[in-house]
């Protein structure tokens, strides 16, 4: 027992004559070429003798039960679970209605003599929003009527005398024609005056109120605007990188932090342009509103899904390590011994990696004492409440 100890003891020497010596040169060299070959020396050196260092570990458990018990460390374990993995792009979005906002306006103009819209309150497609005052319109019908009346007897007595043959027919066309310009003015007059109502243009609820009742409004000026919040989309602005991963019906997960709520959705419409200022393309999604929860402007993020492989293998990031030599490895328990196992990483979501070579799934797998372990320690695999 004492000679393998004093063989540690050498090593350990060993590793430090390495660090100390042998590299001043190459540490001072001004050629890249030398100093490459250098650290590759040393990382050599460092794995021989870690190999050495393994091999006098492992005859040290054999001939001293001391140093056995010692040794032992112990972990948690898990068995590897096959499932689907799915990778996402995730993007900022913003919340808006379907259809846009409808203004309810006065064709004609005037002063608002009724208003029956209430803020909040729903109203439906052709529902009367308010009336307007078009009293200058009923007075010129009126005039309109007297002077019609006269233009029909002039026309009716200027008939009768053409008849008899009496009088030019000049005179009898020109009666005729007062008769029917006068007639239709009374009718436009009378069709702007069925102006005097104005209708809600789309379903929804009131969100704004802009004029009150004794106030004047001009012609097409909006008097409230109604908004459908029953549907709703999301639209995001997507990295053009990602134009040809995206489709029309694809699903995408929508996040609301606000309300610490998701949902699903589908790609309902794809921009048809890329944006020059910062090179995006417009993606909408439909949303429901939950019942008036999700609201117009809430900010959201768009998962939108760019890949996905069934039937993986994928492991937190935190149980994938890497050796001297940069490749990957994972901590597995067999026989109450630790073993490495060198793997091939695939994507990466959410501090989670796809196993594409190395493990077929019926591996245990180290997950507390993962780094505390080597190849070949023996291990006390503990329940998961300890």
């Amino acid at each position: 027992m004492k000679t393998v100890k004093f063989s540690l003891l050498a090593m350990l020497f060993a590793v430090i004559a390495i660090s100390c010596g042998g590299g001043e040169s190459a540490e001072k060299s001004k050629d890249p070429a030398k100093v490459r070959a250098a650290i590759k020396a040393k990382q050599e050196a460092i794995k021989k003798l870690t190999a050495e260092k393994e091999a006098l570990e492992k005859w040290l458990v054999q001939i001293d039960s001391t140093a056995k018990k010692m040794k032992v460390v112990e972990i948690t374990a898990q068995q590897l679970s096959i499932k689907d993995f799915s990778h996402y792009i995730e993007v900022q979005g913003n919340i808006t209605t379907s259809d846009d906002p409808g203004m309810a306006s006065s064709e004609t103009g005037g002063r608002i003599v009724k208003l029956y819209a209430k803020k909040d309150a729903y109203v439906k497609q052709g529902d009367l929003i308010a009336k307007v005052d078009l009293e200058s319109i009923r007075k010129s019908i009126q005039e309109i009527e007297i002077s019609l009346n006269l233009a029909k007897d002039i026309f009716d007595r200027q008939e009768k005398l053409w008849k008899q043959n009496i009088g030019s027919e000049v005179q009898y066309l020109q009666s005729k024609n007062q008769v029917d310009q006068l007639q239709k003015t009374k009718e436009r007059l009378e069709h702007e005056l069925g102006k005097a109502n104005v209708y809600a243009p789309v379903s929804g609820h009131i969100e704004q109120v802009m004029s009150k009742e004794g106030e004047m409004c001009g012609p097409g000026t909006p008097i409230v605007q109604i908004v459908n919040s029953s549907t709703l989309k999301i639209v995001a602005q997507v990295p053009e990188n990602f134009l040809g991963k995206v489709k029309v019906g694809d699903a995408v997960e929508i996040d609301f932090p606000a309300l610490e709520t998701k949902q699903n959705g589908r790609v309902t419409k794809i921009g048809r342009m890329i944006n020059s200022a910062n090179r995006t393309f417009e993606v909408e999604a439909s949303v429901d509103s939950k019942g008036g929860q999700i609201k117009p402007n809430l900010l959201a993020t768009m998962l939108i899904q760019d890949y996905g492989k069934a039937k993986a293998i994928s492991l937190p990031d935190d149980l994938i390590m890497q050796d001297v030599d940069g490749n990957s490895y994972v901590m597995l328990v067999k026989d109450n011994k630790a073993t490495k196992r060198t793997v091939t990483l695939g994507k990466s979501y959410k501090n989670e990696t796809v196993i594409e070579t190395g493990l077929d799934g019926n591996e245990t797998l180290i997950i507390k004492g993962a780094r505390q372990v080597v190849d070949g320690d023996e291990v006390k695999v503990l329940s998961e409440d300890k």
